[in-house]
């Protein structure tokens, strides 16, 4: 999955990001979305004092137009950080949300579920990270910098000020997994761990069965789940960057519906996952025909969700996007297969 560009680490100069650019364009009224490191917002290796300019940058970028910022996260895990190389831990990501949310800054996050090399703990720590209810607070637009920068690293003080809501309510994409790329230092870990086949090059990939046969069996479904709800979700992202005020906000909630049944799909995941045995592979054709069922069960009671969701959501669009959202839930609501729409095979 390609990570966001990295911006470079000057430490000495924390207002960067602050060039006559940026205030042009807000006073011509145009609003602007971009792409950062997490690392831009909450640094290990720095004090207090660069932690509230930075602070003080992302409101003064919000000021001046910042409609929505890409980070990607990629993992809640240590382990999983580190076979990734992102530079990142686990609490910095924590810490960094927190405070982004506080200062209300408008994000994104990326997120990579599964991925080759992983183990079940790891999985179920993913599992846990995206359903932490501690990450996203409540904007605080009455509070100094230097409160914020100090309130994100005190537990009483996020308690009282957390949204409540899970962070996979955040993540651009659910359920996402890791490719191994051709040529990609992922993909040399993998190769040295003896998973890597024959390259695929129609799609830049490399085939990699997963170390745990569990974990690649959840996978798998995971990736039909995702292409199965895919136009629907990608059209009300389409229509959330083009609106504003509780047009926009109905479009947000319609996506986290479909976010919060994937939460659930990958809880699914993992208790059937944990009934079966990693020493017994033959066992995958079962395994399959148990995660099959739990996401055909997930997405009729999704059917239903979404078909009052998508009626109270088109009350607030214009007639053509109205129009637009309706036509697409019509096609997924009258889809029933599961297949896998990049699978690599030839025109042919």
């Amino acid at each position: 999955m390609p990570q966001p560009p990295r911006v470079a680490r000057r430490a000495g100069r924390p207002r960067s990001g602050l060039r006559p650019g940026r205030r042009t364009l807000h006073e011509a009224g145009f609003a602007w979305e971009s792409s950062c490191r997490i690392d831009q917002t909450v640094r290990t290796d720095r004090d207090e004092a660069w932690h509230v300019e930075r602070a003080r940058m992302w409101r003064t970028l919000v000021a001046l137009g910042l409609r929505r910022m890409l980070f990607g996260v990629e993992s809640g895990v240590d382990s999983i950080l580190s076979r990734f190389n992102k530079e990142t831990t686990a609490e910095q990501n924590a810490l960094a949300i927190r405070t982004l949310s506080a200062l209300r800054v408008p994000t994104r996050y990326t997120y990579i579920t599964f991925d080759p090399l992983m183990t079940l703990d790891e999985l179920k720590a993913t599992h846990a990270f995206q359903g932490r209810t501690d990450l996203l607070l409540r904007p605080q637009p009455e509070l100094d910098a230097r409160d914020i920068v100090r309130g994100v690293r005190d537990e009483d003080w996020v308690a009282e000020h957390t949204t409540g809501r899970p962070l996979h309510t955040g993540i651009s994409y659910m359920l996402v997994s890791m490719e191994c790329l051709i040529g990609a230092a992922y993909t040399r870990q993998a190769t040295a761990a003896g998973l890597t086949g024959q390259p695929e090059p129609l799609v830049g990939r490399v085939a990699c069965p997963y170390r745990d046969w569990r974990i690649g069996v959840a996978g798998s479904w995971a990736q039909r789940w995702v292409d199965r709800h895919f136009a629907l979700d990608y059209t009300l992202k389409s229509l959330e960057k083009v609106l504003d005020g509780a047009a926009r906000h109905a479009v947000r909630q319609a996506r986290v519906v479909l976010k919060d049944a994937a939460h659930q799909v990958l809880g699914d995941m993992i208790a059937a996952i944990e009934a079966y045995d990693l020493e017994r592979p033959g066992q995958k054709e079962a395994l399959s025909a148990w995660i099959e069922a739990a996401l055909a069960e997930r997405a009729g009671m999704l059917r239903g969700q979404m078909a009052t969701t998508v009626t109270e959501v088109g009350r607030h669009l214009p007639g053509d996007h109205a129009a637009t959202l309706a036509r697409e839930h019509g096609r997924w609501a009258s889809a029933r297969g599961r297949e896998l729409i990049n699978a690599g095979e030839s025109c042919a």
